[in-house]
């Protein structure tokens, strides 16, 4: 899984490839996601149909790290989002972006405004603010 990205004048394109869909299992998450900076979605289902929960960025430690500190339920960090996270079976899909930190700040403004997950809030977000427009051509594994 990879990005790419194509600037046109004031517009830039990327183009993200996902990984499949896991369910989430904190046993066995450490083999299947790299130590790579990236993007997770994590979804649920309702009624038969995926629905996005959170996007969330992993630039300094990478996906891995980033799920694992997430989920851990010893930690006093993201107490509410874990709580709500906890409700119902997780899946979760990631892609690597290892290009800069504003390149993930772009993609997952896009995202959270095209997926509206549950628990991110496009109030308290923006993108990084370099281009006049910003899309995204999404591929996923299956």
């Amino acid at each position: 899984m990879s990005m790419k990205k194509n600037v046109r004048d004031n517009d830039v394109y990327y183009y993200v490839e996902w990984s499949r869909l896991f369910e989430y299992d904190r046993h066995s998450v450490t083999r299947l996601i790299p130590e790579l900076p990236g993007i997770v979605l994590m979804q649920h289902k309702v009624n038969r149909k995926m629905v996005s929960m959170l996007v969330f960025a992993c630039w300094r430690d990478g996906c891995r790290v980033g799920i694992k500190k997430l989920m851990d339920e010893y930690t006093r960090t993201h107490v509410s989002i874990r709580e709500r996270l906890s409700e119902s079976e997780v899946y979760f899909r990631y892609a690597v972006v290892d290009t800069s930190q504003n390149d993930i700040k772009d993609i997952m403004y896009w995202m959270i405004k095209e997926y509206k997950p549950e628990l991110n809030d496009i109030t308290t977000f923006t993108d990084s603010k370099r281009y006049m427009n910003i899309f995204v051509k999404e591929s996923f594994e299956s």
